[in-house]
């Protein structure tokens, strides 16, 4: 699975508190399907995150990274 493949759930822009740029704020579903994979890309400086909001992936999984905004699972 990877951020082009994987199911999105939300995608929104979002002001942090006294931001002047946008951060993309995306959720897409987790392999399990019981939880999300977050990922935050602030617009025009290349600064992303990803994480999970899923005890069960997060223990399985851990995420490869590249450059820009590209991210894709391995298992453990």
């Amino acid at each position: 699975m990877n951020d082009r493949n994987a199911k999105v759930l939300l995608r929104e822009d979002r002001y942090p508190k006294g931001a002047n740029h946008p951060t993309l704020h995306i959720e897409y579903a987790c392999p399990c399907g019981k939880g999300r994979i977050i990922d935050e890309r602030v617009v025009g400086f290349g600064d992303y995150s990803v994480w999970f909001e899923c005890k069960n992936c997060e223990r399985k999984y851990d995420f490869l990274t590249g450059c820009g905004y590209i991210w894709e699972l391995e298992e453990k």
